[in-house]
């Protein structure tokens, strides 16, 4: 069985951002999110501004199928990185959690993800939402092996 870790990310990334802006009505792109950067060290708006939405959800899916479980906290964290200072040293910043926030509520939403019940554990994929990702996985794989036919193999 071919599953979302056995695809490369990006590829999984992409054409998950493309399902979710097509089939999944409950996740709507804010106004604000079109002017607005990602996060503080961040020195521009994305370069998809109407697509960056979509594409961090995927990234969340993925990253939810992969550890099983994280919240708010732990986006933070994952999506977080250096800001640079000037002449100062670069510290570690955390993202903003709005954001990603207000996407775990529209995929719960959408039944994709629910909330674990327990000490601060976050969110899980539902079957639903890991389904879909073995689904989109499979059809990537059925790609890469029409190029790739030593790949074939895989698919027994």
């Amino acid at each position: 069985m071919i599953t979302a870790k056995m695809v490369p990310p990006d590829l999984l990334v992409r054409r998950l951002a493309d399902y979710l802006k097509e089939n999944v009505k409950e996740l709507q792109v804010p106004e604000w999110s079109l002017i607005t950067k990602t996060t503080s060290f961040k020195e521009r708006i994305p370069d998809e501004p109407e697509q960056w939405w979509y594409i961090r959800a995927a990234s969340i899916l993925r990253k939810l199928y992969v550890m099983n479980h994280f919240g708010v906290s732990e986006s933070r964290r994952i999506y977080g990185g250096l800001k640079r200072r000037g002449t100062r040293p670069p510290i570690s910043e955390k993202a903003p959690g709005h954001s990603t926030r207000l996407i775990f509520q529209q995929l719960e939403r959408a039944g994709l993800v629910t909330k674990v019940k327990g000490a601060k554990l976050g969110r899980t994929l539902t079957p639903a939402g890991r389904s879909l990702l073995d689904k989109l996985s499979y059809e990537i794989f059925i790609d890469l092996a029409n190029n790739n036919p030593s790949l074939k193999k895989y698919l027994e």
